[in-house]
């Protein structure tokens, strides 16, 4: 039974890993370990084919628009691409992709503190970090904070090695410290793409309307992003194998004793 749980956790990442998954904007935003995050390189735009392969993929359909969200998690950060692959127009200092966590995911209507916004603008090497919980809050305004340590928002403009079109367009990627927005396996979720040649916002939910660039909407209208694998908050799969092995072994020597005793 207990290989059997081994087994399972395995195939449960390797399935949320692979090119396929998929997942509505109705649904949960997966996230899934992978250690080959560490391989990305952070220049906006999806550099090498198998860089943000080995991550969770999400596909956000809108009338005119498709972005592409890809997540995964390892070790102390969790990793985020925004790809919205039909914006052609290339308006550097404006376009940006916005990515909000709720680290309790209580959905409060006020941003409390557990509320993080990151943001990432086309053309800029650095992103900025937005918190809840100060006195503008109350009008659904984050407070712009210092940028953690090792935390990376960038934008740039696509190229040919693109994955899923040859056209340029902007990309985002981000690098979050996880201690930052708390270890969980269910974040409350919310993510924004401005398109400053429409004037457009779209998000995820997509019910949710992004007013103006100054206003967040209220977390209560947020979506969720879960590790449905479990791996997060745990460091990594190995651990959480080694974990299960040792209480195993644990369980079975109990029972040998128990049988000793017994006789």
């Amino acid at each position: 039974m207990y290989f059997k749980l081994i087994i399972f956790l395995f195939l449960f990442t390797i399935i949320f890993s692979s090119e396929d998954t998929f997942a509505s904007s109705t649904e949960p935003i997966l996230i899934t370990i992978s250690p080959d995050m560490e391989k990305v390189i952070f220049d906006g735009k999806w550099t090498f084919f198998t860089e943000w392969k080995p991550s969770s993929l999400t596909t956000i359909p809108f009338d005119d628009k498709q972005i592409i969200l890809r997540t995964a998690h390892f070790e102390n950060f969790v990793y985020v691409f925004v790809d919205p692959i039909n914006d052609y127009t290339l308006n550097k200092g404006t376009d940006r992709a916005t990515i909000c966590f709720d680290g309790q995911n209580n959905k409060s209507k006020i941003p409390d503190k557990n509320d993080y916004c990151f943001s990432s603008t086309l053309g800029h090497k650095q992103g900025r970090v937005f918190q809840g919980g100060s006195i503008s809050a109350v009008s659904g305004n984050f407070q712009k904070i210092s940028n953690p340590d090792d935390f990376i928002a960038i934008s740039s403009i696509s190229d040919e090695n693109d994955r899923y079109t040859k056209t340029p367009h902007p990309s985002y990627e981000f690098k979050i410290p996880i201690d930052l927005i708390k270890r969980s396996d269910n974040y409350g979720f919310y993510l924004s793409v401005y398109d400053a040649d429409s004037d457009t916002f779209y998000s995820f939910p997509k019910e949710t309307i992004r007013e103006n660039l100054l206003k967040i909407p209220s977390p209560s209208l947020w979506g969720d992003i879960i590790s449905p694998d479990k791996s997060l908050p745990e460091l990594n799969l190995p651990i959480l194998v080694f974990t299960v092995l040792i209480f195993t072994i644990v369980l079975v020597q109990s029972k040998v004793q128990i049988r000793i005793f017994r006789w």
